[in-house]
């Protein structure tokens, strides 16, 4: 056994004994952490539940790439968790890919490539080849050596804690397990010419007797489907995720991935408005309880667009403003404001939707907001980028 294997296991091993019964805590508030976020499959094949449609997931993506949040590479969560790293970027989000479906290379890799998004694909060796809808071992090499990080899943995906296999005895359910572990981790070696350091459990499925055997078969971090941020000191052989399936929404997504709401006033267009087509359009809000913000934070953003552009916000009334040469025709349009909520130091955000002419898309129920009672403002859900102490042009973060 290495040096590193036996570290493993004794850090699992303390960890799981304070945690696996109480729970992680979140009550750290001024660490953030990080947020690891789960696919399966987009598009194709057809699954009751995992599967997203290519456009939720690009929408998702455009998201991330302009609103101020960071794709990092998993392995700066697990460094920033066990203490490796001293800080991680704000906002920091990892994306990881589970299984292994031929999806993750024809829609996945393309979309991350081009935004040049790392991310993290956890496979399980049984089922590459195997269909039509998994991956070739030959689009795996071609993946990895583009930088992909490539992960086990095991090496057949089944439940891998003893309770689940009541007709073995310990010694069998050791082997078996063993083999599950091992089997996965060296093929994956083998075939990608690269080390594989992290296990995802299959179905999230674990218990304390599997963590010290997982660590001891040579995995430093493990990632389950517990909801919630990786955040330091957190047990690098249960790292939680957030799992993105067809059941989450636009909004839903925002929220689970920390953004609390904030309060629009006077939003231009109005939600729900048709516009003309083929003009210039301004994209406007106040922000009512804008003192409560941090001035440096507050971006706006219209969705729709490929890539951010600048915007002007003025911290003395709260307004906020995009200006857009050609906005185009005949989609749904959602203009997005975020910022940090100064005493919290969380991220709010508020969102509505309008429309130009053309063709009419179906409504998405959750993106048009309501009007306040009281007043022109409007409530929604969900983001954070630049300001100034004075009305000034700013550029939501590159990607």
């Amino acid at each position: 056994m290495t040096a590193r294997a036996l570290w493993a296991i004794l850090l699992a091993f303390f960890l799981s004994i304070g945690r696996l019964s109480a729970g992680e805590s979140d009550a750290d508030t001024s660490d953030t952490g990080g947020t690891v976020l789960c696919y399966h499959i987009v598009e194709s094949p057809q699954d009751p539940r995992m599967e997203i449609s290519r456009e939720t997931f690009r929408q998702q993506m455009r998201y991330l790439a302009m609103t101020g949040y960071t794709v990092v590479p998993l392995r700066d969560i697990y460094e920033y968790a066990t203490g490796k790293k001293t800080s991680l970027p704000k906002h920091a989000v990892a994306i990881t890919i589970d299984d292994g479906w031929r999806s993750t290379y024809t829609e996945v890799f393309p979309e991350l490539k081009r935004r040049h998004f790392p991310f993290t694909v956890f496979l399980y060796p049984q089922i590459i080849g195997k269909t039509a809808h998994a991956m070739t071992w030959k689009q795996v090499k071609e993946m990895a050596d583009a930088g992909v990080d490539i992960e086990s899943h095991s090496y057949s995906h089944p439940y891998l804690t003893h309770r689940y296999h009541p007709e073995w005895d310990d010694k069998q359910y050791s082997q078996w397990l063993a083999r599950e572990l091992r089997d996965s981790k060296q093929i994956l070696e083998r075939e990608t010419g690269r080390t594989v350091s992290f296990l995802a459990y299959p179905y999230g499925e674990y218990d304390h007797h599997l963590l010290p055997r997982v660590a001891s078969a040579g995995y430093e971090a493990a990632f389950t489907c517990d909801y919630g941020r990786v955040k330091r000191g957190s047990n690098p052989l249960r790292m939680k995720r957030v799992i993105v399936d067809k059941r989450m929404n636009f909004a839903m997504f925002r929220k689970y991935l920390g953004a609390g709401s904030m309060q629009l006033a006077e939003m231009t267009p109005q939600p729900g408005q048709l516009l003309d087509g083929g003009q210039n359009l301004t994209i406007s809000a106040k922000i009512p309880n804008h003192e409560s913000l941090d001035p440096h934070s507050v971006g706006i953003v219209l969705l729709s667009l490929a890539s951010s552009i600048p915007y002007a916000y003025d911290p003395a009334d709260g307004s906020v403003t995009l200006v857009i040469k050609d906005a185009g025709e005949g989609t749904l349009q959602r203009a997005l404001v975020w910022a940090t909520d100064l005493r919290s130091g969380k991220r709010v955000e508020a969102s509505w939707t309008f429309r130009l002419p053309g063709e009419c898309p179906a409504v998405d129920p959750d993106v048009l907001t309501t009007q306040a009672p009281a007043g022109p403002a409007a409530s929604a859900r969900g983001g954070d980028a630049g300001g100034d102490g004075r009305l000034q042009f700013r550029r939501a973060p590159k990607r």
